[in-house]
C-alpha cells in the first residue's frame, strides 16, 4: 500500500529578486516543532502554480482560496492535506527522506 502523508500546502510570493516568483512546499505534520518541508517546487507564473496545486489534487474551491491569499499577502496556506509518496514523487517533489537514502 503507498505512502500517505498529512501535511501542509505552503504556497509563498516573493516580491523581489531574480529567482522564482513563487515557491510551493509540502510541509509533512512532524512532532515537536520543527517541521521541515518534504520538498518544493519554483514556479515563475500564477498560472502555474494554479494548474501545480491541481496535479496534487487540490480541489477547485481550496485553490481559489490559495490564488485569494496570494492576492491580498505573500503566503497562503493549505492545511490538512493528504498526499501520496507517488504524487509527491510525480509532482516533482523531491522527498527528504528518499534523498537520504539514495545517499
Amino acid at each position: 500500500m503507498a505512502s500517505v502523508s498529512e501535511g501542509t500546502i505552503r504556497v509563498h510570493r516573493s516580491i523581489a529578486g531574480t529567482g522564482a516568483a513563487f515557491r510551493v512546499a509540502f510541509v509533512p505534520y512532524a512532532e515537536g516543532d520543527d517541521a521541515k518541508p518534504a520538498g518544493e517546487r519554483a514556479f515563475n507564473h500564477l498560472q502555474e502554480v494554479r494548474a501545480f496545486l491541481k496535479v496534487l489534487g487540490i480541489g477547485a474551491d481550496y485553490i481559489k482560496d490559495v490564488l485569494r491569499q496570494l492576492t491580498m499577502g505573500r503566503s497562503a496556506w493549505v492545511p490538512n492535506v493528504s498526499i501520496s509518496e507517488k504524487v509527491l514523487r510525480n509532482a516533482g517533489f523531491v522527498s527528504i527522506g528518499n534523498l537520504a537514502r539514495s545517499n
